[in-house]
């Protein structure tokens, strides 16, 4: 049986629009894809993290999204009645379970991060993670449907981090919130 390209052209551009509709619906980024204001939130946080930590600066940004301290931030979830869900980072117990999750499933591939997102907060990339040069690794980003909310977790040279909720306030992306914390004990 032979097919037109007409044809072929008409299954693809449906089975594409299908695959984009779910997307949406999940409201999760395919791994490996940067989505929109991905890089605009990872470049706000980094600007944050440098401003507050002026005295003791940061060095390095992770050269890509990471992941790894995901035991952390799925122990600090054990009691997500805390306050800070719910009151600092807006997230009902079932939220902020969801919230971790696709954090989670957006975080099972990483993605490279750009010179010139590291740039503007006065960091470097790097390659390796060493707690000497006070780095930062970052996850990718979970938004909410309207897009104007956003969590990502965020690892301070593998000692503490926390989810970090940012909104878009002007057009801007803007750290709001502290959720989710954790300190990395020492043994």
């Amino acid at each position: 049986m032979k097919t037109s390209n007409t044809e072929c052209f008409s299954r693809r551009a449906a089975s594409l629009s299908c695959a984009a509709a779910l997307m949406l619906v999940m409201n999760v980024a395919r791994p490996a894809d940067i989505v929109g204001e991905e890089p605009a939130v990872w470049q706000a946080m980094a600007e944050f993290i440098a401003r507050d930590n002026a005295s003791r600066p940061y060095k390095l940004l992770y050269f890509q999204t990471d992941f790894e301290s995901a035991p952390l931030v799925t122990s600090s979830m054990a009691d997500p009645t805390r306050r800070e869900y719910k009151e600092l980072c807006g997230l009902s117990v079932s939220d902020a379970r969801a919230m971790v999750s696709q954090l989670q499933a957006v975080n099972a591939e990483p993605v490279p991060l750009e010179e010139k997102l590291a740039e503007p907060a006065g960091l470097k990339i790097g390659k390796k993670k060493n707690p000497r040069a006070r780095y930062v690794a970052m996850s990718r980003v979970v938004f909410d449907p309207t897009n104007q909310h956003a969590w990502l977790a965020v690892d301070l040279s593998g000692a503490t981090g926390a989810i970090m909720r940012l909104d878009k306030i002007d057009g801007q992306w803007n750290k709001t919130a502290r959720c989710g914390g954790w300190l990395k004990s020492v043994e």
